[in-house]
């Protein structure tokens, strides 16, 4: 079933009923993300090397991470009719064949004056994040992108959270560390740790689902999604 309305820049899009929704990504907090606007997806993990991607600024770092999950995800469902164009020199064309699909994809860290913290690799360091993060001002970065697949259209942002903690103290660390998946988030910690170790927040509501909700909805739509 499909319905015509006006895009958000002023252009007309199709929404499709039904649409093929693939999220590139495992994190829980971004499925939660999809659920909470009650869509239907899949998921499907990029598995790019993240660490071969860096950048001293944490916008162009989210940004480019978030864009190279997508763009790998839409090559995957669609090979070498998708090569015409991913960054990098690929031309932009519409590529036929399959029903088409939106892609969904986003990147997120932390940073602290000119300190990116991303994902910890061990416990240890998750601490040691947090411990880092004690009393400090922060910001939470997140990308989201989002590509048609048969229009290889694609929609991207990034939003901002500002965040002070608390002095926290060991104890409380420590519980978090092992109650919490923290070898997953960005910065040792996600919504939760917000509520709990935060004093004051500003801006994006984007750390609780490693994506900005609202932003996720509308680009859906303007893609031809029924949001």
């Amino acid at each position: 079933m499909h319905k015509v309305g006006k895009g958000i820049l002023g252009g007309e899009h199709r929404e499709i009923f039904g649409m093929r929704i693939v999220l590139a990504s495992e994190s829980e907090s971004r499925k939660r993300a999809l659920e909470i606007l009650g869509l239907k997806y899949e998921v499907q993990p990029s598995a790019i090397d993240e660490r071969a991607i860096r950048d001293p600024d944490p916008v162009v770092l989210t940004r480019r991470l978030a864009e190279a999950k997508a763009w790998a995800v839409v090559r995957s469902l669609h090979g070498a009719e998708a090569a015409a164009a991913a960054p990098g020199g690929w031309a932009s064309g519409r590529v036929s064949g399959e029903e088409p699909a939106v892609v969904v994809a986003g990147d997120a860290v932390v940073a602290k004056e000119r300190r990116i913290f991303e994902k910890p690799r061990s416990y240890e360091e998750a601490m040691a994040f947090l411990h880092e993060l004690s009393g400090s001002a922060l910001r939470f970065v997140t990308s989201l992108v989002v590509i048609r697949t048969d229009t290889q259209k694609v929609l991207s942002t990034v939003e901002f959270a500002s965040i002070r903690f608390r002095e926290l103290v060991e104890r409380e660390i420590r519980d978090y560390v092992m109650r919490y998946p923290v070898l997953q988030f960005a910065g040792a910690f996600e919504g939760d740790g917000v509520l709990r170790f935060a004093e004051s927040v500003s801006g994006s509501f984007n750390f609780m689902t490693g994506v900005p909700v609202s932003r996720l909805a509308v680009f859906l739509r303007e893609q031809g999604v029924a949001v």
